[in-house]
């Protein structure tokens, strides 16, 4: 089931998998971040959001009214795994379903009908050129 899914993707959908794969990652990650931020700025109290980086982890919070109301962190290493191994596997999982051997028998298939069509056109004989009044060298040679 798998492989004839893949089999019917191009690269344009390898790249809006890709971009829902990051969209989603945002939305789970950073969904509660973010509506504690959106609270934050509609009620009229005093909040803090705070970024850092230290010793490669990055860290967040936001505060309100001097109580944390979201915080969380992660290191440099699995941010980055958590943003390129799922996309890697999928184009590693298209690239082996979409090989060229799996594909050869359409290919093959293409290949035969166009040229029955190109062999199904019949050739053009006698065909006169007007412009000019003497004949062709290759007619001359033809003819002696």
């Amino acid at each position: 089931m798998i492989r004839t899914f893949f089999d019917r993707w191009r690269p344009k959908h390898l790249l809006i998998g890709w971009c829902l794969y990051w969209s989603g990652l945002v939305v789970v990650k950073l969904g509660p971040a973010i509506l504690a931020g959106w609270q934050m700025s509609q009620r009229a109290t005093h909040g803090d959001a705070n970024l850092s980086v230290n010793d490669g982890v990055i860290s967040a919070s936001i505060a309100e009214s001097g109580r944390t109301t979201w915080s969380g962190s992660i290191s440099f290493v699995h941010l980055a795994l958590l943003l390129a191994i799922p996309p890697l596997v999928l184009w590693l999982v298209w690239f082996l379903g979409s090989s060229r051997t799996n594909n050869a028998v359409e290919r093959e298939l293409k290949n035969q009908t166009s040229e029955r069509e190109l062999h199904g056109t019949e050739p053009r004989i006698g065909i006169i050129d007007t412009s000019s009044s003497s004949p062709s060298k290759r007619r001359a040679r033809e003819e002696s």
